[in-house]
């Protein structure tokens, strides 16, 4: 199973960037930073699935600082595919103190916005990743919510829940959430006239 979830993040990977070329959409890029927290109370190892998901003093590990980055590619119909990587300490295992863990994960991603070029836009994540505690690490299948804030067409505000449930029996079933900066870019206008090709009559 340890070879799976490694195979799984190559397959995600390779996928994901052999399609890309056949997407021509505006600003097809998609690049994240910002700040995590884990939290391991809600997964049901310690409690109910869920149970105190919005309690941020008692049980969230957050990194006061830049702690993740991602970048994506949409790939058409509302889809992209990327991959992030994060870092964090944790201090709270549910109801347990510990002594601060070192704790790193890099993920593939299969976005799905549910709506297009809105300035609020709510998207689905599935995808597979590894993460590691201390030296002790664990693939992971992983699903999450999130929304896009955006306040110009290129900058916005990510907010997003992932739930990351561990292959192996010692690895740490886990809430991560994410807030940070998103900026897309990468589209082309050929005549410089301020119109994306994609959208120009004339490119």
């Amino acid at each position: 199973m340890k070879h799976l979830s490694k195979l799984l993040v190559v397959v995600l990977l390779v996928v994901g960037f052999n399609n890309i070329q056949a997407q021509d959409e505006n600003n097809p890029w998609q690049v994240q930073f910002g700040a995590n927290a884990i939290d391991v109370y809600p997964t049901g190892d310690v409690s109910s699935f869920g149970n105190e998901f919005f309690n941020v003093n008692d049980h969230w590990n957050i990194l006061p600082s830049i702690s993740y980055v991602g970048i994506s590619k949409s790939v058409g119909g509302g889809f992209s595919i990327g991959a992030r990587g994060s870092l964090n300490k944790i201090s709270k295992l549910g109801d347990v103190s510990v002594d601060d863990l070192s704790h790193y994960a890099i993920d593939g991603t299969i976005k799905y916005n549910l709506t297009k070029e809105t300035v609020i836009q709510p998207f689905i994540e599935v995808g597979g990743g590894y993460t590691w505690v201390d030296e002790i690490g664990a693939g992971t299948v992983n699903g999450g919510l999130g929304l896009n804030f955006w306040f110009t067409e290129n900058l916005g505000l990510t907010l997003q829940s992932t739930y990351k449930h561990a292959f192996e029996d010692y690895g740490v079933k886990h809430f991560q959430h994410l807030a940070g900066i998103s900026v897309k870019f990468g589209g082309t206008d050929t005549d410089g006239d301020g119109i994306y090709d994609k959208d120009d009559a004339c490119p």
